[in-house]
């Protein structure tokens, strides 16, 4: 039981200076103490209704990443084919829904187009190694080459071939090391 309740229904009448002086420092204390609690409710109810705006909030970025996520671009498919009957190399490109190929040329034609950006010989490097340095270059320039707003993806000009191809790497300064051959 609080001592100041207790006090006032015994009704005390003589009571001395000190006792007194604890009696309102107490009545302090506990006026303080109203203030402070309803405080916490007043911040337990802030809390929730920010609870709930975060809640919502994190409903509509929710909403925002799936369409988001529908129209994000697509990387293109970079490929790297192999002719038997003629022993060359095509490239194939697959953006969203429309695909295009272009011409390489024969493993000599490919790594002789190449050698200009590389220091070391590549014609000991096998053709794994060069396939998948045809892929990088043409993943690097492949955005050149295609209109993501238009129905028809590829466009016209540049054409996408292995020159030009070779040529936008060129202008891009992409590449590492050059080397004149």
């Amino acid at each position: 039981m609080d001592i100041i309740k207790w006090i006032k229904k015994n009704n005390f009448k003589d009571i001395d200076d000190e006792l007194a002086d604890q009696i309102d420092k107490l009545g302090v204390l506990q006026s303080d103490k109203e203030k402070m609690i309803n405080k916490i409710r007043s911040y337990k109810t802030t809390l929730r209704s920010l609870k709930d705006s975060l809640d919502i909030v994190n409903i509509e970025i929710s909403k925002a990443n799936k369409k988001a996520l529908k129209s994000l671009k697509v990387l293109p498919i970079i490929s790297i084919g192999f002719d038997k009957r003629s022993s060359t190399y095509i490239c194939i490109v697959k953006y969203k829904k429309a695909t295009k190929s272009f011409y390489l040329g024969n493993e000599s034609k490919l790594k002789s187009r190449l050698q200009q950006f590389y220091l070391e010989d590549l014609n000991t490097k096998k053709m794994e190694f060069i396939k998948d340095e045809v892929k990088m270059i043409v993943s690097n320039v492949i955005s050149d080459f295609i209109n993501t707003r238009a129905k028809t993806i590829f466009i016209d000009s540049p054409k996408l071939n292995f020159t030009n191809v070779i040529d936008k790497y060129y202008e891009s300064n992409l590449w590492e090391h050059w080397r004149n051959i």
